[in-house]
């Protein structure tokens, strides 16, 4: 063979291989079929990429398999607002001058304009917001029935008719998702007390189940095609819904067709095996139970089918492309910071979500001609006001209820004057004994247990502090911290007075050295009380310890006489 015919075969046969090796893996190429993609990728996965797939690897994320190029994914606190988390390097480089958000009305509001198209509207504008912070999933919205006034979450739910709910929450995920965002309804069921959240049992025969709790979940499975599903932190019938079968895989995969991903509350996992066997897909941050190791060794004894670990994968994966997570850029840097839009949707939400139960004389609207003076009572009207936990968000910008009847009143010539019913008492207390300075002496430290020397001292008009974004103190972050103020009590009057004092994580108070409250723990916000009859003329020296872990940042210390209703008359003269 001359060397002529020897190149050009060369060449054919390099032209030849050129088109496969430039091929794309099928995992990757989006005209291929959902599951011929996910098989590819199945196939390529190791064990250990596995396993890491289906248990979170930070707060709010979950691995990916960077060898093959498959991303990880972030989630984002919901249901009333894109909840910024502490991740100051992804901050910064993503160019945010903003650590808050828009903060939508409470899904309580929503459901109370009966109105799908808003639900839509509601949902499509967090969606927005999600997708200008880079987020893939939104953990909203929440359904649970209200069975009890008492429960603490009521704020983040829909009422107690399922099918508003299931109008609602249908609405909302159609608009969240057509932003390709994934909604995360939760909680996957009968979560309806806070109490004990993690130990209590809803005991309920099937067909109440069927009837009350299920309908707003199975709605968004089979109407809104929901891409995810949390269960809850209690037990269903003696069974933790995390580990529950007949719950996962008979309700849901079964008999509903849910094929997303079913991921966990946040710590609501107990063990690993029933987990992994009753069908969880995703445990995410808290108790790690079902993680590698744990994974591996149930594995190896033969308890553990790689079938189930693949089948938990495939729902991931499978998810995510649909969701378009594999194949595009999440991050829409064209969705402004503080959208118009979106803040005139959460106002349009909130206008047609009030209702008015009573108007008794038509008192309502004040008539500005027949009105000279209105009084505004009680902190609330002070501040912005925002649940706690997953549905706490930081507004951009508020106008508190105070300051908006304030400018009306200013336009109507009408005087507008705050009192508080407590607000006169902050006369009686002073920063130290034999000063004049009215507040209480704070000293902050950057520890939890207020040891060695405070890193900064300064005087605080009063103890009601919500620290969203940290203390202010510098060298002082936005955990783990303590704080001690200390007082002298000088009261003007006789009588009974109640002390009250609450916050999240740990708080006590001292008089006189005698410590009267005492809730040193971590945990939600809580208040306690405290009665105790102060003589004018005496003084009294007062102490209050805080201390913050992670989380909601809140201590709020303030007292009362009894019987001061003769107060808030003499206020309005």
């Amino acid at each position: 063979m001359n060397m002529k015919l020897k190149v050009m075969l060369l060449g054919l046969s390099i032209m030849t291989a050129l088109p496969v090796c430039a091929q794309k893996p099928v995992y990757l190429d989006t005209n291929k079929p959902i599951e011929e993609r996910v098989k590819d990728a199945l196939n390529r996965m190791t064990l250990e990429e596995k396993v890491k797939m289906i248990h979170a690897q930070s707060k709010f994320s979950s691995a990916g398999v960077p060898r093959l190029g498959i991303p990880e994914v972030w989630a984002t606190d919901g249901p009333h607002g894109i909840r910024p988390e502490v991740l100051w390097d992804e901050w910064n480089q993503a160019g945010w001058t903003n650590d808050s958000c828009i903060a939508y009305p409470a899904l309580t509001c929503l459901a109370a304009t009966w109105n799908p198209e808003m639900s839509y509207l509601y949902g499509k504008s967090i969606g927005e917001e999600a997708r200008y912070r880079k987020k893939d999933i939104l953990l909203g919205p929440g359904v649970n029935i209200y069975r009890t006034p008492l429960n603490g979450r009521n704020f983040e739910y829909m009422g107690e008719d399922p099918y508003l709910t299931s109008r609602t929450a249908v609405g909302y995920i159609n608009g969240l998702q057509a932003n390709g965002v994934m909604a995360v309804i939760k909680h996957f069921t009968a979560n309806f007390q806070e109490y004990d959240r993690n130990y209590i049992s809803s005991d309920i025969d099937e067909r109440t189940l069927n009837e009350i709790y299920f309908p707003a979940f199975k709605a968004a499975v089979q109407e809104a095609k929901v891409g995810s599903v949390m269960s809850s932190y209690n037990l269903l019938n003696g069974t933790w819904t995390t580990h529950h079968p007949w719950l996962l895989r008979t309700v849901l995969r079964d008999q509903w067709g849910f094929d997303g991903i079913l991921m966990s509350d946040w710590g609501s996992t107990h063990y690993c095996l029933p987990a992994a066997q009753g069908g969880l897909d995703l445990e995410m941050a808290g108790g790690e139970k079902m993680n590698p190791d744990s994974l591996r060794y149930f594995i190896n004894r033969g308890d553990l089918d790689m079938n189930v670990i693949d089948e938990k994968v495939q729902h991931i994966l499978q998810t995510m492309i649909k969701f378009g997570f594999m194949d595009n850029e999440q991050l829409d840097s064209s969705i402004p910071e503080d959208n118009p839009a979106s803040v005139k949707t959460a106002l349009d939400v909130a206008r047609e979500g009030m209702v008015l139960l009573k108007n008794e004389e038509n008192l309502l609207p004040l008539k500005a001609d027949k009105i000279k003076k209105v009084a505004v009572v009680g902190q609330n009207a002070l501040r912005y006001l925002t649940g706690g936990g997953s549905g706490r968000v930081t507004p951009i910008h508020y106008v508190s209820f105070y300051e908006g009847i304030k400018a009306v009143g200013a336009q109507k010539g009408v005087e507008v004057k705050y009192i508080d019913e407590y607000d006169h008492l902050d006369d009686d207390v002073y920063v130290a004994s034999g000063s004049d300075e009215h507040g209480f002496n704070g000293e902050y430290f950057n520890n939890t247990d207020l040891s060695g020397a405070p890193i900064a001292t300064k005087v605080d008009a009063n103890i009601n502090f919500n620290f969203q974004n940290g203390t202010g103190v510098e060298g002082i972050g936005t955990s783990n911290y303590s704080v001690r103020w200390t007082a002298e009590l000088r009261p003007m009057e006789d009588g009974e007075y109640v002390f009250h004092l609450g916050g999240d994580d740990g708080f006590r108070l001292y008089i006189d050295d005698k410590k009267v409250i005492d809730d040193w723990n971590p945990g939600q916000e809580r208040y306690k009380t405290y009665e105790m009859r102060l003589s004018a003329g005496k003084t009294y020296a007062v102490k209050i310890e805080y201390y913050q872990g992670t989380g909601v940042a809140i201590i709020d210390f303030y007292w009362t006489k009894v019987g001061a209703d003769d107060y808030f008359q003499a206020s309005l003269n």
